[in-house]
């Protein structure tokens, strides 16, 4: 009983340390390999971030997200009306507060509805190295309203949702899904 107690005192002092409980939240993957660069000035555009920490974007419209909003706007001539963008250049986030900040992430379930496949109970690191802009036409032609089948959830649109783009080498450590998730997330240190 005493061991019992005592591990809930010390697991409550480790929320209060580490911030905020766990919230909701999406994740869908991305390869930060394949980028030149990064939003967030002195890391590099790799999956892995040392340490078994893995890479993460967050949408400029999560609750999470501190600082201003990325720049640009949604621009219709960015897109080729079937989910593509013919002008991949991105907005800059000159204002995002959240670089170099780690989130523990673990997977609560399929966000595309797949039956086959589970969480895999694991929670992994993630460090936020990069943004997922709503202004990014990488994003936004993805979406019905620009000629997209992607939803809005699923392409860092979607206001008041936590969402997370991570590297999609962390994909089999949270789940054998094929799909997006959706994903608990609290703040932890680096």
């Amino acid at each position: 009983m005493f061991f019992s107690c005592l591990a809930i005192v010390s697991l409550a002092v480790v929320m209060r340390i580490e911030g905020v409980d766990a919230v909701a939240g999406v994740t869908t993957f991305n390869d930060f390999g394949t980028q030149t660069n990064v939003a967030c000035a002195g890391f590099p555009p790799t999956n892995s971030q040392g340490g078994g920490i893995f890479a993460a974007a967050m949408s400029d419209l999560s609750p999470l997200w501190r600082g201003a909003k990325c720049q640009g706007t949604q621009d219709a001539s960015k897109c080729n009306g079937r989910g593509s963008c013919v002008n991949c250049v991105g907005p800059a986030c000159p204002d995002e507060e959240l670089c170099g900040t780690c989130f523990n992430v673990r997977c609560t379930g399929s966000l595309d509805g797949e039956t086959t496949g589970a969480c895999t109970g694991r929670t992994i690191k993630v460090k936020i190295v990069d943004a997922c802009p709503a202004t990014h036409p990488a994003n936004f032609c993805k979406i019905p309203q620009f000629g997209g089948t992607i939803r809005p959830i699923e392409a860092c649109e979607q206001p008041g949702v936590n969402a997370l783009d991570i590297a999609t080498t962390a994909r089999s450590a949270l789940s054998t899904f094929q799909g997006n998730l959706n994903i608990d997330i609290e703040t932890a240190s680096c």
